[in-house]
């Protein structure tokens, strides 16, 4: 980039800032828009932006006759000249301190490269203002962008996952409505069975919804007992089988005969539901799934496999948030909220959570949980 790019740069962001109205617009931009300049071979200002001067306080007369290191508290000509040569060979990125003409430090992240003009070498500079209330702001941004996000998909989600069970408990009470006189028992007792399976998914979906809103205002009350692990686990494998009409089977293994540990049984449930069902919707065919129980340095560990689907890499930093779903579930139904619940019940107690995950080879979750513990 030439010293003109530069220039018309400048001129660009001049015009820009005479169309804001607003002078906080104004002071947002002019603070945070990179400060450019550009430096001889001895280090001498020879291009400044309107960024560099507000930033430094300085005139744009008075930085051209001044050199990098009258400035930056962290450079010496001796320290220019090593980064002179360095910078022949490539561009450079470090913090650096920059002193005002109020005698204000700066903390700045600077980018430099190396230039040839018409037989003028220089460097290239942009230097951003490190200004934490700056950060935090961009933070905030972020964060309400990412809310907003998640309240979308959230509004989406609902609508897919209402709408099915209510257009088929609709469809058959209209069609109960306008036959069931022509109809045997038989077929009238199918379709409101269909009603009833609706209302159900309807009730389930509530449920989690309303579960999701207290695990994440820490509104679950943690209430430990002590428990037979192994006759715990075995009682949830069994009712998570039958719940899924027993299409695929949960082989539970234990480390020891016995195992007791202070833990709430409900909290305890909705963990271990939540990882067996996903593990079973996600398992096409009729492909076992592993529910692992063991102590380990007074720790609880269970141990979740599949070979499922799996989860792709760029998913699985993700793959706890609310309303999140995997890029390969194509239509596999779901809300996005089990795994965020349990990530969240996991975390307000203490313990922690693992995945290990290839496509199209299975997935492995892994909770830890740290009880007073028996065994």
């Amino acid at each position: 980039m030439t010293i003109d790019n530069y220039k018309f740069i400048e001129s660009n962001s001049k015009l820009f800032l005479q169309t804001e109205e607003s002078n906080f617009a104004q002071l947002l931009i002019n603070r945070t828009i990179e400060a450019a300049f550009c430096l001889g071979a001895n280090g001498k200002f020879i291009y400044v932006n309107n960024a560099i001067c507000l930033l430094s306080g300085y005139s744009r007369e008075e930085l051209l006759s001044m050199t990098v290191d009258e400035i930056d508290v962290d450079f010496s000509p001796q320290l220019w000249s090593e980064l002179w040569q360095a910078l022949k060979l490539h561009s450079l990125s470090f913090e650096s301190r920059y002193r005002s003409k109020t005698g204000e430090i700066i903390k700045v992240e600077v980018t430099v490269s190396y230039a040839e003009d018409k037989g003028q070498e220089f460097c290239c500079a942009f230097a951003r203002e490190k200004n934490e209330q700056v950060v935090e702001l961009c933070q905030a941004l972020e964060q309400s962008k990412q809310l907003g996000e998640q309240k979308q998909r959230f509004v989406s989600m609902l609508c897919h996952q209402f709408r099915t069970p209510l257009n088929v408990a609709s469809f058959s009470a209209d069609l109960l409505k306008r036959h069931s006189h022509q109809w045997t028992e038989e077929k009238k007792c199918s379709y409101f069975s269909l009603i009833q399976l609706s209302i159900k998914q309807i009730s389930e979906l509530l449920d989690e919804i309303l579960l999701f809103g207290k695990a994440e205002g820490a509104l679950l009350e943690f209430q430990p007992r002590e428990i037979d692990l192994n006759l715990f686990c075995n009682e949830i494998a069994f009712q998570v089988e039958l719940a899924n009409n027993n299409e695929i089977s949960i082989n539970f293994i234990s480390q020891n005969k016995s195992i007791t540990a202070d833990l709430d049984p409900k909290i305890l449930q909705l963990i271990l539901t939540n990882l067996l069902s996903n593990a079973i919707k996600y398992s096409p065919g009729n492909n076992s799934v592993i529910l692992e129980l063991y102590s380990q340095d007074k720790n609880i560990i269970f141990k979740i496999k599949d070979t499922g689907i799996g989860i792709p890499l760029e998913d699985r930093e993700r793959i706890f948030e609310p309303f999140y779903r995997g890029s390969n579930i194509d239509s596999i139904p779901g809300t996005g909220l089990g795994l965020s619940i349990v990530k969240t019940i996991v975390d307000l107690h203490g313990g922690e959570i693992f995945i290990e995950s290839q496509v199209d080879v299975g997935t492995t979750f892994t909770v830890t949980l740290s009880p007073a513990m028996n065994n």
